[in-house]
């Protein structure tokens, strides 16, 4: 393994940019196409339990996909495509193995591309597990940083541009349900999964690249580390968006399990017009009482006793 390859702070040239672009696109075909070929599998049960069925249809504009349990199918993939191995590498796609063999990072995950503010997949965010799900993103390189890329931005980009709120959730299916539900309507959402992370100010600036409304939502949930999470976006949205607003789904309910349900669709619509400015939920700290009077003793003592 070279320097280069272990620093991803080092600027790579255009030709190395293009490479680490051109690897992961492939990465992405690969992914995708491992999904759809499935015959069963928990992936694609995490996808219709999940209410989007739409995603394995030819046509979906998002390009979620599988990471296989083996140890090199991608790797060994990249490789008959003419991709370097160090390459597959520097994108963060493999890494090497005890034996000095170079194999495949993600494994049995489900997929999704993460893209940057120029709309160039440049990583993954990987989900394991339905019913709580876990989260692993690309390692930082040459041209991926987590807080710099965001998911379903290029997917949704029609509707951005087109006036849609921007919409935080936590979950990846809890964003395609409020974008399944934007369509249905007059596209007033587009659904950003931040999928257990922070938001930053280069993914908020990335939203505000590209929505054309002043407006950003963020649901809010139940529990009360999600909810710091998400009040915790507010600095960083205010920088972009004019008005930062939150909503308050019915208890216990997510964007992803109303969709599931008989009227779920219609009260996921309703909850998504009924929004309180973000900032109300800042907590307020309480001022602070002065401590108690300590009782003095007086040091001259009065000879006189009080009169009855």
């Amino acid at each position: 393994m070279t320097a280069r390859e272990c620093d991803a702070s080092v600027l790579p040239t255009a030709a190395e940019r293009r490479g680490l672009l051109e690897v992961n696109r492939a990465a992405s075909r690969f992914f995708r196409r491992e999904l759809l070929r499935a015959k069963g599998g928990w992936a694609r049960e995490y996808v219709v339990r999940g209410g989007a069925p739409e995603l394995l249809a030819l046509d979906s504009k998002w390009a979620i996909g599988y990471a296989p349990d083996a140890p090199s199918r991608l790797v060994d993939h990249l490789r008959s495509r003419g991709f370097k191995l160090e390459t597959v590498r520097n994108a963060g796609l493999g890494v090497l193995n005890p034996e000095g063999r170079t194999v495949d990072r993600f494994r049995d995950q489900v997929m999704f591309p993460a893209w940057n503010d120029h709309l160039e997949t440049v990583g993954f965010t990987a989900v394991r597990g339905i019913e709580k799900p876990y989260y692993a993103t690309s390692p930082a390189t040459a041209i991926h940083q987590r807080r710099n890329a965001l998911i379903g931005v290029a997917e949704q980009i029609d509707l951005l541009t087109d006036g849609a709120s921007p919409v935080l959730v936590n979950h990846p299916l809890d964003a395609v349900a409020v974008e399944r539900i934007s369509r249905l309507t007059i596209g007033r959402w587009a659904g950003i999964p931040l999928c257990d992370f922070l938001l930053s100010a280069g993914q908020a600036h990335i939203l505000g690249r590209y929505a054309a409304i002043d407006t950003a939502i963020v649901v809010l949930t139940d529990d009360k580390a999600g909810r710091r999470a998400a009040v915790s976006s507010l600095n960083d949205l205010s920088r972009f968006f004019t008005r930062v607003r939150a909503v308050e789904l019915p208890a216990g309910q997510s964007p992803s399990s109303l969709a599931v349900q008989e009227d779920g669709m219609q009260r996921l619509h309703d909850g998504l017009l009924v929004t309180r400015p973000l900032s109300d939920y800042r907590p307020h700290q309480q001022p602070r009482r002065p401590p108690p009077l300590s009782p003095t003793l007086d040091p001259n003592p009065s000879d006189q006793t009080p009169s009855l």
